[in-house]
């Protein structure tokens, strides 16, 4: 990506047909700019980009687009400004830039690392507005919220003995345009793995007595297999185990969390006497080519698709059997008293 950091367009010459000149104010850097750039860059990182940072009306005027001053519509420092989103989170510039060119991004994100898969790219975009943009916004308004991904922007400032803001807008700028990608495909695939979820939990082939398959250990499982057996009444249908091919060869399982409260918790763990084994595993849990279980017993591992399965069922028996002492115990407790 070929971004130039200006501060003055009075040296600069030369041909600027495929350049894009953004204008921002100088001095001290702040989260929205930086960010409300970042998404400009990502957008145009076919173009050449240059973004001069001053003060000076003239210059600004010959921008192409202004952020954060110049009073056009990515200004929100602009007397009478008082937009808000539905939530009441007011504008800031990162925000108003979003609103404008977020879907687009998004978009071109999906084309270029998702191939053919498809997407509720508006769905993306509100949930990246409310839970990142809209924090950002906050901030710049003067508004206290939790650390969020670019959290960071802050801490790039130049401390008070160095003058030169322009280098290290330009180092933060670069920082933040990979952030706000990454998160951006992150965003995209946590949409995409909920449909990737649901669909191979209709699906027999997939899903079988509490065991769903999934495609890889790094689809985003855990919120729509939650979800899902939030809304299901019957056991038949709830999901305590999702089995994936492990990157570095067999099979692996993962037991499911109760809820998204207790998302380190599980809903049915592996049998307490498999912790921590490995070399001796197959013999201790009765399964040929089981190899690991980690000592949480929230993980575990086999040579094999069947052989993990098999794992799984026995954990399943396991957890039954514990149950069910516990329901004797207390109804023999109850009878006595």
């Amino acid at each position: 990506m070929n971004i130039k950091i200006l501060s003055s367009l009075e040296h600069v010459s030369g041909n600027r047909r495929n350049v894009l000149l953004i204008g921002t104010h100088n001095g001290i850097f702040h989260i929205d700019e930086v960010v409300a750039c970042a998404i400009l860059c990502l957008l145009y990182c076919h173009r050449t980009i240059w973004i001069l940072r001053t003060r000076d009306k003239a210059m600004l005027a010959k921008c192409d687009i202004c952020v954060d001053i110049g009073g056009g519509k990515y200004d929100h420092h602009q007397k009478g400004f008082c937009r808000t989103r539905k939530s009441g989170v007011k504008y800031a510039s990162a925000g108003l830039v979003w609103e404008s060119n977020g879907y687009i991004l998004l978009t071109l994100i999906l084309a270029k690392y998702f191939s053919k898969l498809k997407c509720n790219i508006v769905s993306v975009f509100e949930t990246f507005d409310a839970s990142v943009i809209s924090l950002v916004d906050c901030e710049d308004n003067g508004i206290d919220v939790e650390k969020h991904c670019f959290s960071f922007i802050s801490s790039f400032l130049p401390l008070w003995f160095d003058t030169n803001f322009d280098n290290q807008f330009r180092e933060v700028l670069e920082t933040t345009i990979t952030v706000l990608e990454q998160e951006l495909k992150t965003a995209i695939a946590k949409e995409i793995s909920k449909d990737i979820v649901t669909e191979n939990w209709n699906n027999t082939d997939c899903f079988q007595q509490g065991i769903l398959e999934i495609p890889a250990q790094t689809i985003f499982w855990t919120e729509p297999a939650i979800e899902i057996n939030a809304s299901v009444e019957n056991q038949k249908g709830k999901i305590n185990f999702v089995i994936f091919p492990y990157p570095a060869g067999g099979w692996a399982a993962q037991c499911v969390p109760p809820s998204l409260e207790d998302k380190f918790g599980q809903k049915i763990p592996f049998p307490a006497k498999w912790a921590g084994q490995t070399d001796k595993l197959a013999e201790i849990s009765g399964v040929d080519g089981a190899t690991l279980c980690q000592n949480g017993r929230f993980f575990a591992r086999a040579n094999s698709k069947q052989a993990i399965i098999k794992m799984c069922e026995l954990a399943t028996k396991d957890a039954k059997g514990f149950f069910e002492k516990i329901r004797h115990f207390v109804s023999n407790f109850s009878k006595k008293f």
